[in-house]
């Protein structure tokens, strides 16, 4: 069985930097036909070895409601090194190796961070240089600054400068307050712990 990848095919030593704090797991899964009581049996396993693992901060399992069959198991670890070696332990090849009869699908989200416990990392920055991070926000600024010259910038030419610079001022923290930055912050977590992956 495919194992689920939960801390991404990052280097350990970079572990530190793209996760820096606590880090919660969110695991459903679906159980194969028939197989019900041997999956609350194998969910019950899985949450006691988690629990026993190093730096795990706790386990439960959510069964589904009445009209579905969708399991939530939620774990969290301190970091995401101790998260690694539990992903890599043999305790947890055996107990998914156990389930291959029992689990007909499944899907993984990592959440970074303390503060945001049910949300991704996406708000943690790249670790990178002062002129890396200067560059990286002018590539995000200089496409809103070109728009604006090209499709506001004639309507305010009436405006005397101060008025006008304002107005260009505005729209360009407008922007990238409740645009760019959304958008920066799904790109980040995009590339940083698995979210929503799924298996099989």
């Amino acid at each position: 069985m495919l194992m689920s990848d939960l801390t991404g095919n990052f280097d350990t030593g970079r572990l530190p930097k793209i996760a820096p704090g606590s880090v919660t797991v969110t695991i459903s899964r679906t159980p194969r036909a028939g197989k019900r009581d041997e999956f609350d049996q194998w969910c019950s396993d899985m949450q006691s070895a988690v629990q026993s693992a190093p730096g795990c901060l706790g386990a439960t399992v959510l069964k589904p409601e009445r009209d579905s069959n969708v399991y939530h198991m939620v774990f969290r670890f301190v970091d995401a090194l101790h998260l690694r070696a539990w992903e890599r332990s043999d305790e947890r090849q055996q107990l998914r190796e156990r389930a291959d009869e029992l689990v007909e699908s499944e899907r993984v989200t990592v959440t970074a961070g303390t503060e945001e416990f049910f949300r991704a990392q996406g708000e943690v920055d790249r670790h990178r240089s002062a002129i890396g991070k200067f560059i990286a926000d002018v590539a995000w600024i200089y496409p809103v600054a070109l728009i604006i010259a090209i499709a506001i910038a004639p309507h305010l030419a009436k405006l005397d400068v101060v008025p006008r610079v304002l107005v260009s001022t505005f729209v360009i923290a407008a922007t990238s307050k409740y645009t760019t930055g959304p958008i920066r912050r799904w790109w980040r977590r995009k590339r940083m712990l698995p979210q929503n992956s799924e298996v099989r």
